[in-house]
């Protein structure tokens, strides 16, 4: 009996403590619902923080290395996932007051280089070195669908339809 007691409140102590598997997967914990905040950075050398936002699997904001470049940005993000737009990723990159360049948006084409079997695009894909503050942003690609085309030409054909049986009927009496 009294094994069986010790047994339990073993199960029910450890039972308490277990970490689930979701909270094994990056960008799954329950412990910050407010943003997603993710250290990678070199505990020896200098850090910086990047924002990446979009249509990637762990959107969120970055503490990398400096020398960390978009795509490896994008690999420790997990990748786009299919909605995203290639052809158009921006990065923002806001320079503080102190310097004279503006503002600036860098655009950056990753569609040929991840998804086609041939490079068509003139511009050949750049890897650009992230700097600290930068704003990156991918985008949805619209695709529509065989179902999304005819939610759209289904009622204009109807309509065409309609008004041809009307003229029809109206011309035979």
């Amino acid at each position: 009996m009294v094994i069986r007691i010790i047994a339990i409140l073993t199960l029910i102590y450890s039972c308490t403590f277990a970490q689930g598997d979701d909270e094994l997967i990056l960008g799954k914990t329950n412990k910050l619902t407010s943003a997603a905040v993710y250290n990678l950075s070199d505990p020896f050398g200098a850090n910086m923080e990047v924002n990446l936002w979009g249509f990637v699997r762990y959107p969120g904001r970055y503490i990398v290395p400096i020398s960390t470049t978009f795509m490896d940005l994008m690999s420790f993000a997990g990748g786009p996932t299919e909605n995203s737009n290639l052809e158009e990723i921006r990065i923002l990159r806001i320079n503080d007051s102190l310097s004279k360049q503006p503002t600036k948006i860098i655009k950056l084409n990753y569609d040929d280089l991840l998804w086609q079997d041939n490079i068509k695009t003139n511009k050949t894909p750049v890897n650009p070195l992230l700097k600290a503050g930068d704003v990156i942003l991918v985008r949805e690609e619209k695709r529509y669908t065989f179902r999304e085309n005819l939610a759209f030409y289904l009622p204009i054909i109807t309509s065409v339809i309609s008004v041809a049986t009307f003229i029809i009927t109206i011309t035979r009496n």
